[in-house]
């Protein structure tokens, strides 16, 4: 009987302990890596992902801010990323968000028109690439122009806007409205008692194939009212 009674005693711890055995090793197996190794995204810290059973700041490009590209899971700075030529160096100017050497025809604006029959002419403004600031050179034509309105005594002139080919229709038409907004306040602080309107036509009037041509497109043109 004390027999019977052991054998069953023994018989029920080593089944305890196989369960007991068992239960740790789940235990071990639903446990989370241990960080920077993952097996989901949730396992690694907030805006990371987990790659190849690794936390990286990045999958590819389009997890990375504007200006930088994913590299080996990290986003970098991507060399001559620009949004503005003042983030490029001198002589240099910004064009697709990257930083190239400016063009004789980006540095200096395309001659206005000679006048004609001795009578003075209004003509165009020019502006740099992806700009709707004056230039010095844009500021002295347009005082020009204004001379020109009084001196013919003009009642009123309309401004439009235009852009080279570069670029969406939308933002092209927003950037032409601008550029003609500019030239009509810079006309008022100037004290121009004439009527100024202004428009936009964006890309629609632009006919240049190049860069050296695209700098012509970039203008405001006046027409007397």
């Amino acid at each position: 009987m004390r027999r019977t009674s052991f054998t069953a005693l023994h018989t029920g711890s080593l089944a305890l302990s196989v369960v007991f055995g068992l239960f740790v090793s789940l235990a071990a197996g639903c446990s989370s890596p241990t960080y920077p190794k993952c097996d989901h995204d949730e396992d690694c810290h907030k805006g990371e992902f987990c790659v190849n059973n690794m936390c990286q700041q990045c999958r590819g490009n389009n997890d990375c801010p504007a200006g930088q590209q994913c590299a080996s899971g990290a986003c970098n700075a991507i060399p001559g990323y620009c949004t503005t030529a003042s983030q490029c160096g001198p002589g240099m100017d910004c064009q697709n968000n990257t930083c190239v050497t400016q063009t004789q025809s980006n540095l200096t604006p395309p001659p206005a028109a000679a006048p004609t029959g001795g009578q003075c002419e209004l003509s165009a403004v020019y502006f740099d690439y992806d700009s709707d600031s004056l230039a010095d050179s844009a500021r002295d034509q347009l005082s020009k122009d204004a001379s020109c309105v009084k001196e013919r005594s003009i009642k009123g002139v309309h401004l439009t806007g235009m852009t080279d080919p570069r670029g969406t229709e939308e933002y092209n038409l927003a950037l032409g409205d601008r550029r003609a907004k500019s030239a009509q306040q810079y006309l008022k602080s100037l004290g121009l008692d004439a009527d100024v309107s202004y428009s936009s036509t964006g890309e629609e009037m632009a006919s240049g194939t190049d860069e050296g041509s695209w700098a012509k497109d970039r203008r405001v043109d006046f027409k007397a009212k």
